[in-house]
């Protein structure tokens, strides 16, 4: 068994209440939610929730037909914020019904991954860079890399739980396919006193008990096929084994 070093998964909480309610507002002879009118609804049910934003800021109005959407951003602390998505569910003459399901803009995102990873890696963290943002439903990923005093690591954001617009995140370490082959012929030179010439596998490596990558070893006029499969993640490492493939 080879044991790698990554950061540690971590939870993220990211407070708000449950969507629906009605408004109406008539703009160009179509109604609409005005975007004040939108904040202030925002701002009421985190409050009757306990939750006191600092801000809420809309950027648009919420135009009154089926489909149509608004974005605000909520500031709750200066480590804590999102952007929830306002969306029309129906219309009655004036009345506008809407929904809000929660979602982290790539920026929001970031800042989020950086406080998890710093607090559960107890490390310091110079930036973090994600492939975009993440919307509030359960298994929506992105993908993120957080350099940490310049060793950069790769991480898979998963949303694994949606309550109204609170949404609970998983931030899994993952091994990337160059990392894996390393990690490989670094351990196979140890157990057989000869280092291969090559190994290459068939991508990344994500930090959750059974997922597997297949790997295929050169050495010399030889070739050998490994299956790597993790065991267990343990604070900041990943624990895999690796057998002979087919």
């Amino acid at each position: 068994m080879d044991t790698v070093f990554t950061a540690v998964g971590a939870v993220a909480t990211v407070w708000a209440v449950v969507s629906a309610c009605d408004a109406s507002a008539g703009i160009g002879g179509k109604p609409a939610v005005g975007k004040e009118a939108l904040q202030t609804d925002i701002a009421a049910r985190l409050a009757n929730a306990g939750q006191q934003p600092q801000s809420v800021t809309c950027e648009q109005d919420l135009v009154g037909e089926v489909g149509k959407t608004a974005r605000c951003e909520v500031v709750m602390s200066p480590t804590n914020s999102f952007e929830p998505v306002i969306t029309v569910t129906g219309v009655d003459g004036n009345t506008i019904n809407y929904e809000m399901s929660p979602a982290l803009s790539k920026e929001q995102l970031e800042k989020e991954v950086s406080r998890l990873v710093a607090d559960a890696a107890h490390a310091q963290v110079a930036s973090v860079s994600c492939e975009s943002g993440l919307e509030g439903k359960v298994g929506a990923t992105s993908h993120c890399e957080v350099d940490q005093g310049g060793l950069k690591l790769r991480r898979t954001v998963e949303v694994n739980t949606v309550e109204g617009l609170m949404m609970k995140l998983d931030v899994v370490p993952v091994l990337t396919k160059a990392e894996v082959e390393s990690s490989l012929l670094n351990d196979l030179a140890i157990q057989t006193r000869r280092r291969p010439d090559s190994a290459r596998c068939s991508g990344n490596l994500e930090g959750r008990p059974a997922n597997t990558v297949e790997c295929t070893v050169v050495t010399g006029p030889d070739t050998a096929s490994f299956i790597l499969m993790v065991t267990t993640v343990e604070g900041d490492k990943i624990n895999y084994t690796y057998t002979p493939g087919p």
